[in-house]
């Protein structure tokens, strides 16, 4: 029985294995659709990388915080080249996306992205978000939204979009160092980063889905980031994205599974 057992062991490590991987080796070339969605603005007290004026220096905010109306949204995307792996979308010859940078520029003109692990995107926060800051995304998806495949509404866009900004930002100092973040510094309404003069109760809809956050809720598989090398006047934000498992990644946790179930009827039935 140990040789069973170690058998279906080893196919679901070479399953999460492939899920882990294959975000690190692709491209995808792409335009994003333009989008038409409510502003809402968004405050931050900083503002790293932007070169905006220091305390004490002409230009500085005079409340020492930066406002900037945005349009937190779920993007379409269109894509036009890159390698063979496949995102998942909810409209024809699109894929879906969200935000991973609310300071850097969406690229509605095409690019070529680099598809990576959710980790190490952010890339204006080098060397990326890391793996906390990912887990806690993963969670957000997991709860509310786990298939891109699937329509969302207006609203429940806007407010996955702004906790998955509150995530990003919160605890993050004037020179880019990504801190250690607590869920209960997940705060929409105040903290390093908050959010105003929203339509529809969609900040605090982000919020409910921030509050419900703990580290122990299911996480949405597949999430990947299509990242762009940060460029002075260039659109380079980096995208949330959604990978469709190859049928090999299926096969292998299928055979995994069928192993574990042999062993365990066997088992039931000594």
């Amino acid at each position: 029985m140990r040789s069973r057992n170690t058998t279906s062991v080893a196919l679901l490590v070479a399953f999460v294995w492939t899920l882990g991987t294959v975000a690190h080796a692709d491209t995808v070339t792409a335009v994003v659709d333009h989008v038409s969605a409510n502003q809402v603005s968004m405050n931050l007290r900083t503002w790293c990388p932007l070169d905006i004026p220091s305390p004490g220096q002409p230009g500085y905010p005079p409340s020492g915080i930066l406002t900037l109306g945005t349009q937190p949204t779920q993007f379409s995307v269109r894509r036009t080249g890159g390698s063979a792996v496949q995102l998942n979308g909810n409209i024809p010859n699109r894929f879906a996306a969200f935000c991973l940078e609310p300071l850097q520029q969406a690229a509605f003109t095409e690019k070529t992205y680099t598809l990576k692990g959710l980790s190490s995107a952010s890339t204006d926060l080098p060397p990326g978000m890391g793996p906390q800051r990912a887990g806690m995304i993963q969670e957000l998806f997991g709860r509310f939204y786990p298939d891109f495949t699937k329509s969302i509404s207006e609203n429940q866009a806007a407010a996955l979009q702004i906790a998955t900004w509150e995530i990003l930002r919160e605890k993050v100092d004037s020179n880019c160092t990504v801190q250690n973040l607590a869920y209960s510094d997940l705060d929409v309404h105040d903290g390093d980063i908050f959010f105003n003069f929203a339509s529809n109760g969609v900040v605090d809809l982000a919020q409910s889905y921030l509050d419900a956050l703990s580290g122990t809720g299911p996480k949405a598989s597949g999430l990947a980031a299509l990242t762009l090398d940060e460029a002075d006047g260039e659109a380079t934000q980096d995208l949330l994205v959604q990978l469709v498992p190859e049928p090999g990644t299926w096969l292998l946790l299928s055979l995994g599974l069928i192993g574990i179930g042999m062993r365990n009827k066997r088992k039931s039935g000594r």
